[in-house]
């Protein structure tokens, strides 16, 4: 008997939300509707269009079967919980929230109550199984490195001055999401994955050589070692964000209707 469409609501409506509808549309028509969007002004024309709505009972009313977050850190703070309380299982993108123990503990106890789950979408990142496997085992070392252009970190004469690349950053996953609260979401899905966000070493270098974002994963541990590159190309229409966010998010999606799971 064939399933029924996969039901999914969005928060937020932007760049990657839009790519993901677009995306729908065109490989997953068959097996996912999006249903609609909770967005700030539902009254704003979007391309491509899709109902949207001002309010999350609204967009609960529309009945989704899994809520996706692409609002960033301030919408999942304010909507998670309810959603997971209702019953309807969350998929999010803004995991650096969950670097925050007490948020993080709050939408695991709104999961249990409401018999719901949530799943962090890989995004911009890849090798989050390879890494959660690996972690149950013991891990020794797991290092993340974002090289960026200068001109997205550095001040734009600092960043045109500059000639090799330079290491701005390094710290724990906890402390690279405080700082660099827009780039770093996947470094703190790497500490999750992996061995939590005070053991997780993060480095942000400005580099001349790059023109796109390009995250490097290494670890090592009782497993053997594993490193993973990926430089990601922007969405296209806008010039940023990454095309493989909203990727990721409909390959999660369509796993949910599928007898066949690679990974």
């Amino acid at each position: 008997m064939q399933q029924e469409p996969l039901r999914v609501g969005l928060i937020g409506y932007g760049a990657i939300g839009q790519d993901v509808v677009r995306l729908v549309a065109e490989r997953a028509a068959e097996a996912i509707t999006i249903v609609g969007a909770l967005v700030r002004d539902p009254d704003r024309k979007r391309d491509p269009a899709l109902p949207t709505v001002a309010t999350l009972p609204a967009l609960l009313a529309l009945y989704p079967h899994v809520v996706v977050e692409v609002a960033g850190q301030a919408g999942l703070r304010e909507h998670g919980e309810q959603v997971l309380q209702a019953g309807i299982d969350l998929m999010l993108l803004s995991v650096g929230a969950l670097a925050d123990p007490h948020f993080f503990h709050g939408l695991l106890q709104a999961a249990e109550w409401g018999h719901a789950h949530i799943t962090i979408a890989s995004g911009a990142i890849g090798g989050l199984d390879a890494l959660a496997s690996a972690s149950l085992g013991e891990l020794t070392s797991v290092i993340h490195t974002m090289r960026k252009p200068p001109a997205s970190l550095l001040a734009a004469e600092e960043a045109a001055r500059l000639a090799e690349a330079r290491e701005i950053f390094r710290g724990n996953a906890r402390e690279a999401i405080q700082q660099f609260p827009e780039f770093l979401n996947v470094a703190v899905a790497v500490a999750l994955a992996s061995q939590g966000c005070e053991q997780t070493e993060v480095r942000v270098v400005a580099d001349p050589t790059v023109t796109h974002s390009l995250h490097e994963v290494q670890a090592t541990g009782t497993f053997g070692r594993f490193r993973c590159e990926i430089e990601n190309t922007p969405i296209e229409k806008v010039g940023r964000g990454a095309q493989l966010v909203a990727m990721s998010i409909v390959h999660t999606l369509l796993r949910r209707r599928t007898s066949f799971i690679i990974g």
